[in-house]
């Protein structure tokens, strides 16, 4: 987080809330954030989405397999019934 003021550009210290900052018209503002964690069991993840985020490069082929449990086929998109086996397996352990 920086904002813009008279001697230039002001970064206050790192925590989790920030008050009492004011800037006026004119002024710029930036402000960064971490990605989020996601919630919820990564393998109830719809395998289409996680193929799309394969092809997007936010995670690789092997991830998608074993955080997502997850296969996918030679073209990159989501084995279904290959991808509904994994995961009635990984249950049943």
């Amino acid at each position: 987080f920086q904002f813009e003021q008279a001697g230039g550009f002001k970064e206050p210290p790192m925590v989790s809330k920030i008050v009492g900052v004011s800037i006026v018209r004119g002024q710029k503002l930036r402000l960064e954030t971490p990605g989020g964690g996601g919630y919820g069991n990564p393998r109830d993840r719809d395998p289409d989405s996680v193929a799309h985020d394969v092809r997007l490069g936010f995670v690789s082929p092997d991830c998608a397999m074993m955080e997502y449990s997850v296969v996918l086929d030679e073209t990159g998109d989501a084995n279904t019934s290959a991808t509904q086996d994994l995961r009635a397996k990984e249950a049943a352990e």
